[in-house]
């Protein structure tokens, strides 16, 4: 089986490229400087010479601020670039993954949101990554759309490592704020990849939330990383706009894998065991 994957440099992407391996598929996975998946041309080149069975679109603009300063890079990458990807699935019969985000629900409800409650997203990227999600339905009838939560993993090189910031922060700074009225699930790229294959090897479709089990709030999340490093920051809790940002930020992006526990496919874990298995790996 024969797998073509986006933003496979990345911290999510490399992930699935070494499960999607370990269980026998053979991988091309492009990064940005590989593909133009803005160019349509581009796209079925590569798409054609390779012939996959399956297309798994990781590739996204996930700078949320700067989608906010630039919509139309936003649009570009996540509305177009999916859309070609999309078109080229429908064009091959191919199965198509595509990497959503939790932030497409936006605000409204105080539970976890479970893949049945409406969509309501608050600022441009989650508006541009959901608008992504209908373009993958409008096209496609084999398709999987995966809403993943706060995403921890890759290497401690990784530019967008989570957890290396905020040990370097904590390095740099005795005292630590982080918000108490933002709540997320913290998900293993690892896990998720995991998972991933899991639904692959069902051959099931739809829409389906992945996230590590378990909630918490910024401060929750990295208190928990100060406390596997074994460091002695305190922790000090402070509301959200004490970090101004561009961009609104929904209260709650906590997610409930419904369907994966539906269809008894929930594997799962909870996070601060993920977390912990992560740095014990990572940082040896």
């Amino acid at each position: 089986m024969k797998a073509f994957l986006t933003g496979a440099s990345g911290i999510l992407g490399s992930d699935i490229k070494g499960a999607l391996e370990i269980n026998n598929w053979e991988v091309l996975g492009f990064d940005s400087k590989e593909i133009d998946i803005t160019n349509l041309k581009d796209v079925k080149s590569k798409v054609k010479n390779f012939s996959p069975n399956l297309i798994i679109h990781s590739a996204a603009m996930t700078n949320v601020d700067l989608c906010e300063d630039d919509n139309n890079a936003a649009i570009l990458a996540n509305i177009i670039g999916t859309h070609n990807l999309s078109l080229t699935a429908s064009a091959n019969q191919t199965k198509i993954v595509y990497i959503s985000s939790c932030g497409v629900y936006g605000n409204g409800k105080v539970d976890p949101h479970n893949e049945l409650d409406p969509v309501n997203p608050v600022n441009y990227h989650h508006y541009t990554k959901l608008i992504g999600e209908q373009r993958i339905k409008e096209h496609n009838t084999r398709f999987l759309i995966v809403r993943p939560g706060w995403l921890f993993g890759g290497t401690r090189a990784h530019r967008k490592n989570f957890v290396e910031a905020r040990r370097k922060e904590a390095t740099n700074n005795p005292v630590l704020k982080s918000a108490v009225d933002k709540f997320g699930c913290p998900t293993y790229t690892a896990d998720l990849a995991k998972q991933l294959v899991a639904l692959l090897n069902e051959d099931v479709f739809g829409t389906f939330n992945i996230v590590n089990d378990g909630t918490a709030s910024r401060f929750d999340y990295v208190s928990e990383i100060v406390k596997v490093f074994n460091l002695n920051n305190t922790m000090e809790g402070v509301n959200s706009n004490e970090f101004p940002r561009k961009a609104n930020m929904p209260d709650n992006e906590t997610l409930d894998n419904m369907h994966l526990t539906l269809r008894g496919l929930n594997n799962m874990r909870h996070w601060k065991d993920a977390l912990k298995d992560y740095i014990t790996t990572t940082y040896k």
